[in-house]
């Protein structure tokens, strides 16, 4: 059983009495509060106990984290406790809670977004960001090993969903695994294999629309992989979430004004981008495998029911997740650039 949650303790490192922290949205295991002093609003993510939690895990994603911010990259700022530290472990009883803050981005989530809201130039923007992280990974080496992030496939994420792979469904996985061998044939050089976000979706970044100014955060996931795993997950989080709109239109032009947007942080040529529809598969079945157990129609959100509706049949018939020429908007979007 947990003993009550010691928020007096912990909002006294950062500060703050319990009084002065709001409850908001956006916490999945996690308690997260919002908090402001005379300059500026921040986030306080509470962790409570849980055998699935690794500390030594949580310390190495706050290190990559807090190396991004150090040299200027496009994420909220770490927020020390009184203590120096920018994760804590409070005791409370024989358990123990895990905490930290973050300074609060500008804006808006980016699911919470009409696509009326998004243009070209904001789409260059968000292509410009993740460029901005790619390059800054080429440079990026863990203090300690043991805080190094573990490669994509040694560890659960949506393009590798672990806890899902054991009752899955064996045509299901048969698909996997012949996606699976034309990944596992590409190579691995500096610009196009490093630490990735891995779970870039649209929820996991603010939109400061008048600035034209994106922050990522939420690096629970973030592993070594192709930077293109993370282009791949853009792509198709934004098929889903702007799903009124005609989709290989909107595709076309998303990608190709974030790949001018990338290009302008961190190059990275057609090959790649060609092999986007092998990442694209991968992640619909990785994501088809973590919802299908629970999957209910009457009750599934709005994001789930867009996506299952047809989905295994799809699968099952190696239909692309989207139909579009990838060589074709790379070189477009190249060309831009003069």
């Amino acid at each position: 059983m947990c003993q009550p949650l010691p928020l007096a303790a912990i909002a006294a490192l950062y500060h703050v009495s319990p009084a002065q922290l709001q409850p908001v949205t956006g916490g999945h295991v996690s308690h997260v509060y919002a908090y402001s002093d005379e300059q500026r609003s921040y986030i306080l993510r509470i962790t409570p106990p849980n055998p699935d939690i690794d500390l030594r895990a949580m310390r190495a994603t706050l290190e990559w984290w807090a190396f991004l911010a150090a040299q200027g990259g496009p994420v909220p700022r770490l927020v020390a406790s009184r203590n120096g530290n920018v994760i804590e472990v409070v005791q409370s009883g024989d358990q123990h809670y895990i905490a930290g803050a973050f300074e609060k981005a500008p804006g808006v989530l980016a699911e919470g977004m009409a696509p009326g809201d998004w243009s070209d130039e904001l789409f260059q923007a968000l292509g410009r960001t993740v460029g901005h992280c790619h390059r800054l990974a080429q440079q990026y080496e863990p203090a300690r090993p043991e805080f190094r992030r573990p490669e994509w496939d040694a560890s659960g994420n949506c393009f590798n969903p672990l806890e899902s792979l054991d009752d899955a469904d064996e045509r299901i996985l048969a698909e996997r695994n012949h996606v699976l061998a034309s990944i596992q044939a590409l190579p691995k050089d500096r610009d196009s294999y490093g630490l990735t976000h891995l779970d870039l979706h649209f929820g996991n970044f603010y939109v400061d629309v008048a600035q034209q100014q994106i922050l990522l955060f939420d690096f629970d996931d973030c592993a070594y992989g192709w930077y293109c795993m993370d282009i791949a997950m853009l792509l198709f989080d934004v098929l889903v979430v702007y799903d009124g709109l005609n989709p290989l239109q909107f595709g076309e032009r998303f990608l190709e004004n974030l790949l001018r947007g990338y290009h302008v942080a961190a190059p990275l040529s057609e090959f790649w981008i060609t092999q986007l529809p092998h990442f694209l598969k991968l992640l619909e079945i990785g994501i088809y495998l973590i919802l299908a157990p629970g999957y209910d129609p009457a009750s599934a959100d709005a994001w789930v029911s867009t996506f299952m509706p047809d989905r295994r049949d799809r699968i099952e018939h190696r239909r692309a997740y989207v139909d579009l020429d990838f060589a074709a908007i790379y070189r477009r979007a190249i060309a831009a650039h003069g």
